[in-house]
C-alpha cells in the first residue's frame, strides 16, 4: 500500500484505487500522508476523487476492515 497521492506517478493511470466505503460519504474527508510521512493532507472527499480522476485512475469504494 502506498499513499493515493502516488496516482500522480502513474502516468499509464494502471492503478485502480480502494477507498473505504466510509469515506464515501459527500462532506467525508480523506486524510493522506503526501508522498512523505512526516506531514498529512486532508482532503474533502469529492475533491480527492476528481484529483484521482484527473491523474486518470479508476477507484472503487470497497469495506476496508
Amino acid at each position: 500500500a502506498v499513499t493515493p497521492l502516488g496516482a500522480l506517478n502513474d502516468q499509464e493511470g494502471a492503478v485502480q484505487v480502494f477507498i473505504d466505503r466510509e469515506l464515501s460519504e459527500e462532506q467525508g474527508l480523506v486524510a493522506v500522508h503526501p508522498n512523505d510521512n512526516t506531514a498529512t493532507v486532508v482532503i474533502r472527499t469529492p475533491d480527492f476523487l476528481r484529483y484521482l480522476e484527473l491523474c486518470g485512475n479508476s477507484y472503487e469504494f470497497t469495506d476496508l476492515y
